[in-house]
């Protein structure tokens, strides 16, 4: 809450109806239209297949896609990675209390002490145990534990399934003491175990991802296994990262070799727990998350699901062409956008910092870099710090003009990142025209 942005009412008079051709930049640019779709496969797969969905809002930050992540109606549940976010969080978590609609916030890694005070706060204003936490160490629970103890926040164990960021292992010998202890001491705040398939982002297959899945489901139910004699009740099981989330779309197809197996663990789970899939950056995907290839490329209607390429990427960043350089080894191009505004997370596909779309200003060029296909067309080959470098990639005599002053825009490798360094989202929606500027989205800041 420390860090002041200009509110929406204030930017919308300097931004609506215009286009984007009209904007300074850079400019980071949400198409809403494909953010509803992204965010409406994501609900519609978890109704079909009967198991509960947590949104992640940090990849976006922003009070708008947090409520297209939940719907309209249905549970609401939340993940986030900053205090400030449940924060931002909470007077839509009221509302949909108020109005009896299911909602919680789980602080999606251990959490730092230091934080414990507004954790407080925020569970003083919520109803009992619609905040979470997750643990993965004695220590850490017993210090958070002897702080809370007399608030009612819940308390998932984190599990190691392979990512080793964070989590517990569940092979390891302090493993059954951490549960007995975390279930002893919570009691009914006790909600389940939570693991993040974040090294699923290495995987280049449909069978990587739902590998990646029914890894993570067989991972939980060993946890399981550690509770002790005499626990009742359901535990949530909740697994995912966009990639593994996104494979389970594929799994409403009978082609999918492992669907089989992946509807047996569901189903045998499904009888003692609540099995729920959390992700986060689906909305907005982005170079890296079809660099995964967890799904098909063309969409399939009649299972329901979007398909996974470019075209389904939500978040563009506006670039300015300001000089150029085509007497180079490879023609280029100086932009008006470096790692502030991108990023400098590569993408194992292709080895750039982003690609620049079909829209080049007033032209429309049908040669897009593909890199499953003849790898041509224009990308940021080079970044510095505000600026960057297109590159031409592929013959010199079918390059794509560029004049200084072009508006281009540019996906990036990770939205994430690319977010960060923007107060606010420009929205366009493609199924309105696509270049006029619909709405304005104020991101979070802060810790």
């Amino acid at each position: 809450m420390s860090y002041p942005l200009p509110t929406r009412s204030f930017l919308l008079p300097q931004y609506l109806h215009k286009s984007l051709s009209d904007v300074g930049t850079p400019a980071i640019v949400l198409d809403r239209a494909i953010v509803r779709r992204n965010c409406a496969a994501m609900l519609d797969v978890c109704r079909s297949l009967g198991v509960g969905f947590r949104a992640h809002v940090k990849s976006h930050k922003t009070l708008e896609l947090s409520k297209l992540q939940v719907g309209d109606s249905g549970p609401a549940h939340f993940i986030v990675s900053t205090v400030v976010e449940a924060e931002h969080l909470l007077p839509f978590a009221q509302e949909c209390q108020a109005a009896g609609r299911a909602c919680s916030i789980l602080y999606g890694v251990p959490v730092p002490q230091s934080t414990i005070p507004r954790l407080l706060a925020l569970a003083s204003n919520l109803a009992p145990f619609t905040l979470h936490i997750l643990t993965d160490h004695i220590s850490h629970f017993e210090h958070f534990h002897a702080a809370t103890k007399n608030a009612a926040i819940g308390v998932y164990i984190k599990i190691d399934t392979g990512y080793q960021r964070a989590g517990i292992k569940t092979s390891s010998p302090k493993f059954e003491a951490l549960v007995k202890t975390v279930v002893e001491k919570s009691g009914h705040g006790f909600q389940g175990f939570y693991s993040h398939f974040g090294h699923s982002y290495g995987g280049d297959s449909e069978e990587d991802a739902a590998n990646g899945l029914i890894e993570e489901l067989n991972g939980l139910e060993l946890a399981t296994r550690a509770m002790p004699e005499g626990f009742r009740g359901k535990l949530v099981l909740t697994v995912g990262a966009t990639p593994t989330a996104t494979a389970a779309q594929n799994m409403l197809s009978s082609s999918s070799p492992r669907v089989g197996e992946f509807k047996e663990i569901l189903a045998r789970l499904g009888e003692k727990h609540v099995v729920e899939l959390h992700a986060g950056v689906y909305p907005l995907l982005d170079l890296q998350q079809v660099a995964t290839r967890a799904r098909p490329q063309t969409g399939d209607a009649q299972n329901g699901f979007a398909p996974l390429s470019q075209s389904s990427i939500g978040c563009k960043v506006l670039v300015e062409v300001t000089s150029i350089y085509d007497e180079r080894e490879k023609p280029e191009a100086l932009i008006s956008a470096g790692s502030l505004a991108l990023g400098r997370e590569p993408c194992k596909s292709y080895p750039g910092w982003g690609i620049v779309t079909g829209d080049l200003g007033n032209k429309n060029s049908e040669l897009v870099y593909d890199e499953r296909g003849d790898k041509t067309g224009w990308i940021v080959g080079r970044v510095s710090q505000e600026h960057g470098i297109l590159t031409w990639e592929g013959p010199r005599a079918q390059m794509q003009p560029l004049t200084i002053g072009d508006k281009l825009l540019v996906w990036p490798n990770h939205a994430c990142v690319a977010g960060a360094g923007f107060g606010w989202y420009l929205i366009v929606d493609s199924e309105g025209g696509g270049d006029k500027i619909v709405d304005v989205w104020v991101r979070w800041r802060g810790w």
